[in-house]
C-alpha cells in the first residue's frame, strides 16, 4: 500500500518522506560534528576554517589571477 501525503500540491510518498528524514538527520549530525570542540585544544573544525579564511582567500585570488592570465594568453594565440 502506497501512502501519499499532499501539501499545497507537493506530493510525498513514504519513500520520499524517508529520503527527507535521512537527509535531515545527516545534516544535523554533520553540523554537530563540525561544531564539536576537540579535547586537545578546545577548537572545532569551523574555528579552524575561520582562522584560515584570510589565507584561503589569498590563495583563491591568486588562482583566479593565474586562470585569467592563462586564458588571456591562450585566447591571444588563437
Amino acid at each position: 500500500m502506497r501512502t501519499t501525503y499532499s501539501t499545497q500540491g507537493f506530493k510525498l510518498t513514504n519513500m520520499g518522506l524517508l529520503k527527507y528524514v535521512i537527509i535531515g538527520t545527516a545534516t544535523v549530525y554533520g553540523l554537530q560534528y563540525i561544531t564539536k570542540k576537540r579535547l586537545l585544544d578546545g577548537k572545532s573544525i569551523v574555528d579552524d576554517w575561520i582562522e584560515n579564511a584570510p589565507e584561503l582567500i589569498k590563495e583563491v585570488n591568486q588562482l583566479s589571477k593565474n586562470i585569467k592570465r592563462d586564458y588571456k594568453q591562450t585566447s591571444e594565440l588563437y
